[in-house]
């Protein structure tokens, strides 16, 4: 018997286990009720299905550049996010600065090539724009759109937006039972869309989701002012939660990898309600029983999907209601690796150019000898080729081999491998984007290292989730941090947060959900003004 079973080893999972063992978590009336009962040391277990710690946190270095890491997964926060900036602060992570939109970068629309300042110009930008939009850039055309609704809009921060999202109304309707894409086509027309869609460089911002989450998630992660200031690990984000396990297990945590949870019972031993787990443990497939006391799924919506369907917590109706109060998101991630940085011929150092093809949006990540402690000399260079998601998936995933496409994790077959290597097709149709994207003076040489990532494969589902039209995301977020109230089972991620896709979303959940129902008391390393959401 252990006290708490956490399952995923993503950077949620990572973090409450870690919380759970920490110095920070002692006076916590509930882990000492633990303690009395154990007559010992807390016994906090983590179990995770794949061999390695990270979850949609997965960083690879390429050979011959040891400073650079492929961010496959999550790859940046911003300095204003709750928690992962106090945390990264606490870890002794070192980050450096990611810079996004620089004036030298490129747009490529309807096959017309520009940089990004001349997207004041309406004369080049190859839209039929409504006179409220034009000449303005995708990120100054819908921050106007939200200004009709909200006018303080770009200086509004989490807890703002949390006290107008119950009431908010447009035309009459509640605008969280408004779809976001309907919104803006009301305001800006099909082109005006269109020009967002294809402009703004990810088609999931103004997708049919939730309008109010929507609104607040383009203006906290995107649009709003001053500018966001984007910042990425610079030992790789992966190190966030390898950092987190190392210190749990320090603590007295057990790691299990290759445990893949299958089934989740309800069991009474001397008198106590206790949680069992059915697990197999690969390669082997041998099964495997654990009892918990508490058990956190640190999963994502898919992942928990895919448990045993007579698994007690299925039986719940309004479990099941807030399980699919969110919408799956595809994207996917294309990472070459160079012997030079060639895009420095074209006058492009860093951030990204966007363009209406399916690579969608292009990040000159870096060249290793300008790396802190790396050789000058060493030119090799690293590029995010293709950073694309929703439709533009589909295009990809044609050109991955038949046997690695999307056919779901059967119950009787451990997760899948993640090598990350791309297959010669994919990257030969990247070549070919990429020569179109930056013009007849590009001189592209062949990739020396080539990675592909998509997130919708088993057990992940997805790369991130948002809130589906109708969602109050105020009332499903408590519920699913403790989703039925006489069983110790709880659910953090970012799925359920106000942080979809981002660390920080992962990240206050699984603290407000150890605040609220295992009593440990906000962390002294946590800034006090910190607000952590519903």
């Amino acid at each position: 018997m252990i006290d708490v079973a956490v399952i995923g080893a993503g950077v949620s999972g990572a973090y409450a286990a870690w919380r759970l063992l920490g110095p920070e978590a002692e006076g916590s009336s509930m882990l000492d009720d633990l303690r009395r009962r154990r007559r010992g040391p807390l016994a906090v277990s983590l179990f995770e299905s794949s061999g390695r710690i990270g979850g949609r946190l997965f960083s690879v270095t390429p050979p011959g550049m040891p400073h650079l890491h492929a961010e496959l997964g999550g790859m940046r926060y911003l300095s204003s996010h709750p928690v992962v900036a106090d945390l990264v602060d606490h870890l002794g992570l070192p980050s450096v600065p990611f810079p996004v939109d620089e004036p030298k970068n490129l747009a490529y629309l309807r096959q017309r090539r520009f940089t990004l300042p001349q997207f004041a110009d309406p004369k080049v930008v190859p839209y039929e724009l409504p006179t409220a939009i034009r000449g303005k850039t995708p990120d100054e055309a819908l921050l106007s759109v939200i200004e009709r609704f909200f006018p303080d809009a770009a200086s509004m921060d989490h807890q703002a937006w949390d006290k107008v999202k119950a009431t908010a109304r447009a035309d009459g309707r509640k605008l969280y039972d408004v779809g976001f894409w309907n919104l803006l086509l009301d305001a800006v027309g099909q082109e005006g869309w269109n020009f967002l869609d294809d402009g703004f460089g990810y088609g999931a911002v103004v997708a049919n989701v939730n309008a109010i989450e929507a609104m607040e998630a383009s203006v906290a992660d995107f649009v709003g002012s001053p500018p966001p200031n984007y910042l990425l690990l610079r030992d790789g984000y992966q190190t966030m939660p390898e950092e987190l396990v190392r210190r749990f297990m320090a603590e007295g945590g057990d790691v299990h990898l290759h445990h893949q949870v299958r089934r989740i019972d309800r069991e009474t031993v001397d008198g106590e309600e206790v949680l069992k787990l059915a697990l197999t443990v690969w390669p082997a497939g041998r099964p495997l029983t654990v009892r918990a006391r508490h058990v956190i799924l640190a999963m994502p919506q898919r992942s928990i999907e895919l448990l045993d369907p007579d698994s007690f917590l299925f039986s719940s109706d309004q479990f099941l209601s807030d399980l699919g109060s969110i919408i799956p998101r595809p994207a996917s991630k294309l990472f070459l690796g160079y012997d030079r940085p060639w895009w420095e011929d074209l006058g492009l150092r860093a951030g990204r150019s966007v363009t209406d093809l399916p690579l969608r949006q292009v990040y000159y990540w870096g060249v290793e000898g300008d790396q802190t402690g790396a050789d000058p000399a060493n030119r090799n260079a690293l590029l995010l080729a293709s950073y694309n998601d929703i439709s533009d998936v589909e295009f990809w995933n044609e050109l991955l081999p038949h046997p690695n496409r999307l056919a779901p994790v059967a119950q009787t077959r451990p997760p899948r491998p993640m090598d990350a290597v791309a297959p010669g097709a994919l990257v030969d149709e990247a070549q070919r984007q990429l020569r179109e994207l930056h013009g007849p003076d590009a001189r592209i040489p062949d990739p020396t290292a080539a990675y592909f990532q998509d997130w919708v494969q088993d057990p992940y589902g997805a790369a991130y989730h948002f809130w589906q039209v109708g969602a109050k995301s105020w009332e499903v977020m408590p519920r699913m941090r403790h989703p039925l109230p006489d069983a110790n089972l709880y659910v953090c991620g970012s799925a359920w947060s106000t942080g979809q896709g981002w660390v920080y979303g992962a990240l206050t959940q699984a603290e407000l959900m150890l605040e609220e129902h295992f009593r440990l008391a906000r962390p002294t390393w946590l800034s006090p003004s910190a607000y952590l959401g519903s």
